[in-house]
């Protein structure tokens, strides 16, 4: 197995904290990972948020916008409970709100846009052909090029003296 490749456990994992329980229509509730940490870490909740926001939308709108806020810390040792409102279903865009809430108190805001994917205009310009930046001149290279020398941490310049002043 490669270096790179993540391991089918970690993904397994990552399913499971993102596979929220449904308590009610529009709310749901997820649960951090059996671990020792005195915060919830953020991603996790941005990401039940976006499953929560998700869950109440045609799966034919995926999202195309998220805003998101992290009010308070969040506290592992609880679930978090995720409150969606939907505020719009369009033809074509659907929006979502969504509260993050522990202790009775709101810990996260997201604000989600699904938009449903349809043909339209194309602003994307085609890459244009570079080298690799691998392939580029280093900043020691051009400055060589112009004729001057540059001092590396690595590779200092001798020093005239043991007993020169110090440089200020």
């Amino acid at each position: 197995m490669r270096q790179y490749e993540p391991m089918q456990n970690d993904v397994d994992d990552l399913v499971d904290l993102l596979d929220l329980e449904v308590i009610e229509v529009n709310i749901f509730r997820g649960v951090s990972p059996d671990e020792s940490r005195m915060r919830i870490f953020g991603g996790q909740v941005a990401g039940q948020a976006l499953v929560a926001a998700a869950r109440t939308v045609d799966e034919d709108h995926p999202v195309h916008s998220l805003h998101a806020y992290f009010l308070r810390p969040g506290d592992p040792s609880i679930p978090v409970l995720y409150e969606v409102d939907r505020v719009r279903d369009g033809r074509s865009f659907t929006t979502r709100r969504v509260v993050g809430i522990q202790h009775g108190r709101a810990i996260f805001n997201l604000a989600a846009s699904f938009h449903i994917n349809e043909p339209g205009l194309e602003h994307l310009e085609p890459m244009p052909d570079v080298p690799r930046p691998d392939d580029l001149p280093t900043q020691a290279d051009r400055f060589a090029e112009m004729g001057w020398r540059i001092r590396s941490r690595t590779n200092p310049a001798p020093s005239t003296s043991a007993t020169s002043p110090p440089r200020r």
